[in-house]
């Protein structure tokens, strides 16, 4: 299995994953060198995550109708011509506008990935290959802002933004040339965009409305720890070096759980790696105001990586195992958008709770969100995993 996906599928994802990274970094950065305020660096930068959510479904469709690869291709070459024009930006107006197709590119490339890893990998496998996948793109994620920051500082964000075409580039003919034969979904029944998410939704409404529930409340979880703890490590008088160091420690973690992710969700189920990572997350972040000092706060954050850590994949596994054959994109399409909802509209309402009430307030309710979504998980969400039948001895 790993043979078969090691060039279709997680070098291609390790290269767009250093991509997404240096993006992330970068973006806000190059608005604030082109003039921009620290407001509105801050809603260029949102702009991509806008960008991630208008077109989850849109790629979903065009997974079904284009197929698997070539929609692959739409993404990954996306990502490399916004990389070329965003080098080219002179105005944060202009960046503003790479940086919502930025979240276009990665949202159809991760959306064509899943697609295609759902049909070319068994149920019993899939934890496994979805949570390498994810610790790939975990430790792109880390590498991208690392090269990207030192390349910023020597010659310039423009060529930050070059070489994330360059690197895009390159994904592309691996792509071209090693992923297989292009397989689409379409059939008759098969909905107009328009009509596409009261469709799956209607057809799928109590997957949505259980299992789409408690992912939602998990990506409010994740994004409400990226937020939350450097705000918390700020008001205790930490440095930005301190945080980052922090920060840094809890992705070192992250990382190192993607094995043990997939062999819970492929062995023990994707319920007990959802609870984990839902419960372990939701005591970690109601931890967080109890810390003052660096080393009680990096326990905390290592903690709650140890909980991410388990759920590695488990939003793009569990996608996959509800996803029904002959409307694989267009489900997967619409299960996306539930997850990036929480994660765009999750940190401006813990800023408006943090403003309103107080930043201790932030973390009780993201806590309470995470429990909720435990209790929906275990008491309410079937098991998708389908054990492989041993054929009996001749």
């Amino acid at each position: 299995m790993y043979r078969s996906l090691l060039f279709s599928v997680y070098l291609p994802s390790f290269l767009m994953s250093v991509c997404q990274g240096s993006v992330l970094l970068v973006i806000p950065l190059f608005a604030l060198d082109l003039g921009a305020s620290v407001g509105i660096a801050a809603l260029v930068f949102a702009l991509r995550g806008l960008g991630n959510m208008t077109f989850d479904v849109p790629a979903g469709f065009a997974a079904a109708r284009l197929g698997d690869k070539y929609t692959m291709l739409v993404g990954v070459g996306l990502m490399s011509v916004t990389g070329i024009l965003a080098s080219q930006s002179s105005t944060p107006a202009q960046l503003a506008l790479s940086a919502f197709f930025f979240g276009a590119s990665m949202a159809t490339w991760l959306l064509a990935r899943l697609t295609y890893i759902s049909e070319a990998v068994p149920s019993h496998q899939r934890g496994k290959a979805i949570s390498t996948m994810a610790g790939l793109q975990r430790f792109g994620n880390l590498i991208g802002p690392v090269v990207s920051g030192v390349v910023a500082v020597q010659y310039g964000f423009e060529f930050v933004f070059t070489g994330i075409a360059v690197i895009a580039g390159v994904a592309f003919l691996l792509v071209i040339f090693v992923v297989p034969a292009n397989k689409t979904s379409r059939h008759d029944d098969s909905p107009n965009l328009l009509k596409l998410i009261p469709h799956i939704i209607t057809g799928h409404f109590k997957i949505f409305m259980t299992a789409g529930i408690a992912i939602l409340f998990l990506t409010v979880l994740r994004a409400g720890r990226s937020l939350l703890i450097p705000l918390w490590g700020e008001s205790i008088n930490l440095n930005a070096s301190d945080i980052g160091l922090i920060m840094g420690m809890a992705a070192a973690v992250d990382m190192t759980m993607f094995p043990l992710a997939g062999y819970l969700m492929d062995n023990r189920g994707r319920k007990t790696s959802a609870v984990a990572c839902l419960s372990i997350l939701s005591i970690g972040i109601l931890l967080v105001p109890f810390s003052t000092t660096f080393w009680t706060l990096a326990a905390i954050a290592m903690f709650t990586g140890l909980g991410n850590g388990l759920g590695s994949g488990i939003n793009m596994t569990l996608g996959a195992d509800f996803a029904p054959t002959n409307e694989r994109g267009e489900f997967l399409g619409v299960w996306r958008l539930m997850g990036d909802a929480g994660s765009f509209l999750g940190p401006i309402a813990m800023g408006q709770i943090a403003v309103a009430f107080a930043l201790s307030a932030a973390f009780t309710l993201t806590a309470g969100l995470g429990m909720v979504g435990v209790l929906i998980m275990a008491l309410t969400v079937r098991e998708t995993l389908q054990k492989k039948v041993k054929e009996p001895l001749r």
